[in-house]
């Protein structure tokens, strides 16, 4: 059990600001990275919607998406400052998304975050314009991806897929997307969903 370090946290305000807060969620393999970056450079670094650099325990070299790498030390430290808008723990690395993004919320733009479920609780009380995308595929699609990917032994492929059976988030906040067909496609309606004004 990843559990958080025993340490007082700044109280986190709840915002009503203008700005759309977006939690990109789904089990592992469902797509969620490619359809972020496919939404970055479709829309060609527009300033109405962000895609905040996460802060990670992990190596920057370390390949996959481009993150901030802090060690634990730092990342505990920086959460009892109150550095991190959301922040959780997953598969032995801590994840934080820069408290300062909260800007750009208040300045009525859309904010993109590959996130947890764990925080989604959590964002819920404290953000107003939130919107939660619940991304998905069909078993057969789930394995072939992790298959491709190689980065998992054939049991740990088939615990990733149990767990992707059990995934459920609800709520009127949560979109169901969807990603089983073309990638261009998926990243398409990915990006239509980002608009400050949809």
């Amino acid at each position: 059990m990843f559990a958080a370090p025993r340490i007082p946290l700044r109280p986190a305000p709840v915002t009503n600001s203008p700005g759309h807060l977006f939690l990109i969620v789904g089990p592992s393999g469902v797509g969620k990275d490619s359809l972020i970056d496919g939404a970055r450079r479709a829309l060609g670094g527009r300033g109405a919607v962000v895609f905040p650099r996460r802060e990670i325990t992990r190596p920057a070299d370390a390949g996959g998406e481009d993150h901030v790498a802090v060690t634990e030390d730092q990342f505990h430290a920086r959460r009892e400052l109150g550095a991190y808008l959301l922040s959780w723990g997953a598969h032995g690395l801590w994840y934080g998304i820069p408290a300062e993004v909260g800007n750009d919320l208040e300045a009525g733009r859309a904010v993109v975050v590959n996130a947890s479920r764990s925080v989604i609780d959590e964002a819920r009380a404290r953000f107003v314009n939130l919107r939660i995308v619940s991304v998905n595929v069909d078993d057969a699609t789930l394995q072939q991806r992790l298959s491709a990917r190689g980065r998992e032994t054939p049991d740990q492929a088939a615990r990733r897929l149990e767990r992707a059976r059990a995934f459920r988030v609800e709520g009127p906040d949560v979109i169901d997307f969807p990603n089983d067909g073309p990638l261009e496609a998926a990243i398409s309606r990915f990006t239509g969903l980002l608009q400050p004004d949809c």
